[in-house]
């Protein structure tokens, strides 16, 4: 059962994976102790640092969200002006960030002789320098979807004018890759799995950046549709839609252009033909409303 509530005000989301992945990557031994106190550490350190991101956003006038699952945390955003560079790359350090900041309290502020000198207290004050320090370290790795490499990606868009995406994702294929024969060789099976699931995660992305990039030079057509379909051309809506509904690679191009194809077969009277376009939307797509209102009128 997700457990919800608000810090402020950024809603947040836990799910039972985190604490199930926690457990499971905490099993040291048979000492409930130490067990309960690593699954506390990584729930405070990931919750800071997300946190860290969430309050960054907020000052740039963000929305932000924040989910802990299986594989960590992750901070969204609803809504908010379209950030610089610059501020994109502050968001996305200031989770580390916040890591930083609670290993250099731990260690210089409070130190080791506060801790109980005790197996437990030792383990405390380590796993808390481990993990907020540690696992900051890593996370500024230029990989996808790490933080650092989220800095890759926007520092590379900036020099190549929006397209930073494909060789970001090239890049973390590269450094996973290279992360996979380390973390076997220091026996780290947790963090080969991680990159495996990156590698995984960019060759999709790679894919998908691909269909976008193709589907990119169409919207100039597809605004010239509306254009048609609102002087009810509907020959001139076919002429445009058509061709991107057979060639477009992303679902959400394809569905725009088989509704306009939808909308010019009605305007012509070709309610079964409309029909055929609106059953091929991708799944996860609705007809629009006056496109439903359209042909319901037709049939009538």
């Amino acid at each position: 059962m997700t457990l919800s509530f608000r810090l402020g005000k950024i809603p947040v989301r836990i799910h039972p994976s985190f604490f199930l992945i926690a457990v499971i990557f905490g099993l040291y031994g048979t000492d409930l102790r130490i067990l309960v106190a690593w699954v506390a550490i990584v729930f405070v350190s990931v919750m800071l640092h997300e946190l860290g991101h969430a309050t960054m956003g907020l000052t740039f006038g963000l929305s932000p969200a924040i989910d802990l699952h299986g594989m960590g945390g992750t901070t969204s955003w609803s809504g908010g002006p379209a950030l610089t560079t610059g501020k994109r790359v502050l968001v996305s350090l200031a989770g580390p960030g916040a890591g930083f900041v609670v290993a250099a309290v731990v260690r210089y502020a409070i130190g080791p002789n506060l801790f109980p000198p005790t197996p437990l207290g030792t383990f405390v004050y380590e796993n808390l320098l481990f993990v907020n320090f540690g696992w900051g370290v890593l996370n500024l790795l230029p990989m996808l979807p790490l933080d650092g490499g989220n800095v890759m990606m926007q520092v590379l868009g900036a020099l190549t004018r929006g397209r930073g995406e494909r060789p970001a994702r090239i890049v973390s294929i590269v450094v996973a890759s290279l992360a996979i024969p380390v973390a076997l060789l220091f026996q780290n099976w947790w963090a080969g799995i991680l990159s495996v699931s990156f590698i995984a995660a960019n060759v999709r992305g790679l894919r998908d950046a691909t269909a976008r990039e193709h589907d990119a030079p169409m919207r100039p057509a597809l605004e010239q549709a509306y254009a048609a379909l609102d002087a009810k051309d509907a020959a001139r809506v076919l002429a445009l839609a058509r061709p991107i509904a057979l060639s477009s690679r992303t679902a959400p191009v394809r569905a725009e252009a088989l509704q306009l194809v939808a909308f010019g077969f009605l305007l012509e009277g070709r309610v079964a033909d409309a029909d055929a376009a609106i059953a091929a939307l991708p799944q996860g797509f609705k007809p629009h409303p006056q496109l439903l209102e359209m042909r319901a009128r037709a049939a009538g």
